[in-house]
C-alpha cells in the first residue's frame, strides 16, 4: 500500500511511525507534519529521526503548514514533552529535511499515481486544509484518507467536548470534512475519534513485556530505548490527568486502521466542526439519526479489537527491533 503520513510526531505519531516501519506491506512514499503536539518543524526533526532509528531511511520528510488557518498556534510539551518524544534523546540524523514545501510532496505524488495512496493524517487537518485550497479535486486523487481526530457522543480531551487534533485548528478540520460531501460512500474519510482511540493503551507492564520479548541482544536496541523514554513521560502524564498510569496511543490505531490491520466498523454518518464559538469550539458532531438530512462526509470508526491492537504493535515491533540492518541501510517502508 501506498501510503503519505501526515503527523504532528509527539509520543503516539511515533510509536505509529514505528509500527509503520516494521511493516513489509506499506510502501511509506513521503512524510508532511503540522504545528500540534509540538511545531511543524520540530515534529519534521522528531518524524526523521525515528525513521532512522527504525532503520528507514529515504523517505522525504517535509516541513508543513506552520500555524492553523485561523487561530493562534497551539502546541502541549505538558503531554508529549519540550521537543514531542518525552524524555527520549534522539540521535543526530544521517539525512536532512526535504527542502520542498508538502504540496509539491503531496500533489507530485498523488497526481503520478491518481487513486493509489492512503493519507494518514494523525494531527490537526491544518495540512489537509491547505492541500483542498490548492487542489479541490484532491479527493479523487487520493484512494483513502484515514484521520484521527473528533469525539463523538464521548468527552473530549482538551475541553470538555473537544479533542486536541480537531481542537488545535477547528476551521481546517470544517473544511475539511465539507469537501467530501457527496463523494462515494466507500471513498469517505475514516475517523478514528477519542470513543475508540482512547481504549488503545499501553501500560509498563506491556512496555515490559515487550522489551522482555525482544530478547537479550536486540539488533536494534535504540527503538526499544526511545519507545521506553517517550513512553514513561506518557504515563506520568495520563497518571497525572488522572488516566492511571498507561499511554492511550490513538494514532497508532489509525496507522493499523489505514492498513486494514485490525477490524474498524464504522457509521457513515455527517460530521460537522465548531468554528464559532469560544466555549465548544473544536467540537465535532455526528448526526447519527439523520435529523438534518446532510448528505454523509465521513465513516466514523465505532469499534474495534484493543487486544489486537496491542498483539499487533507488540509482534510487529519485536520483529522490527530484531531486523538485521541491510546492505546502506536504506529502506522504505520496510
Amino acid at each position: 500500500m501506498r501510503l503519505l503520513a501526515d503527523v504532528d510526531t509527539g509520543i503516539d505519531d511515533a510509536l505509529a511511525l514505528c509500527w509503520l516501519a516494521a511493516r513489509e506491506d506499506v510502501d511509506l512514499v513521503g512524510v508532511s507534519t503540522t504545528s500540534g503536539n509540538t511545531t511543524a518543524s520540530q515534529a519534521a526533526e522528531n518524524s526523521l529521526a525515528v525513521l532512522e532509528i527504525c532503520g528507514v531511511d529515504g523517505v522525504e520528510v517535509c516541513v508543513g503548514t506552520p500555524a492553523p488557518l485561523v487561530v493562534p498556534a497551539s502546541t502541549t510539551p505538558e503531554t508529549h514533552g519540550d521537543h514531542g518524544l518525552g524524555n527520549a534523546t534522539l540521535p543526530q540524523t544521517r539525512g536532512s529535511l526535504s527542502s520542498r514545501g508538502f504540496l509539491d510532496l503531496w500533489l507530485d505524488e498523488l497526481r503520478a499515481h491518481p487513486g493509489e495512496t492512503t493519507l494518514l493524517v494523525t494531527g490537526p487537518l491544518t495540512n489537509l486544509a491547505a492541500a483542498l485550497r490548492a487542489e479541490p479535486g484532491l479527493p479523487e486523487l487520493l484512494a483513502r484518507v484515514v484521520i484521527m481526530g473528533g469525539s463523538f457522543d464521548h468527552p473530549g480531551n482538551t475541553t470538555p467536548t473537544a479533542e486536541w487534533n480537531s481542537w488545535v485548528d477547528p476551521h481546517a478540520a470544517a473544511e475539511a470534512y465539507a469537501a467530501w460531501e457527496g463523494k462515494p460512500a466507500d471513498r469517505l474519510p475514516i475517523v478514528c475519534s477519542l470513543g475508540v482511540t482512547e481504549r488503545i493503551v499501553i501500560t509498563p507492564e506491556r512496555l515490559a513485556e515487550l522489551i522482555a520479548g525482544a530478547g537479550p541482544d536486540p539488533q536494534r536496541p535504540q527503538v526499544l530505548a526511545l519507545l521506553a523514554d517517550a513512553l514513561e513521560f506518557y504515563f506520568d502524564f495520563h497518571a497525572e490527568y488522572g488516566y492511571g498510569r498507561l499511554a492511550q496511543v490513538h494514532d497508532l490505531f489509525a496507522a493499523m486502521v489505514a492498513l486494514d490491520a485490525v477490524p474498524w466498523p464504522a457509521m457513515t454518518t455527517w460530521v460537522g466542526v465548531e468554528t464559532t464559538s469560544e466555549l465548544t469550539r473544536g467540537t465535532t458532531v455526528r448526526d447519527a439519526r439523520n435529523l438534518w438530512r446532510r448528505t454523509p462526509n465521513a465513516r466514523v470508526v465505532t469499534d474495534t479489537d484493543p487486544d489486537r491492537v496491542w498483539e499487533l504493535f507488540r509482534d510487529d515491533l519485536t520483529r522490527l527491533v530484531n531486523r538485521p540492518a541491510p546492505p546502506g541501510n536504506s529502506a522504505r517502508g520496510a
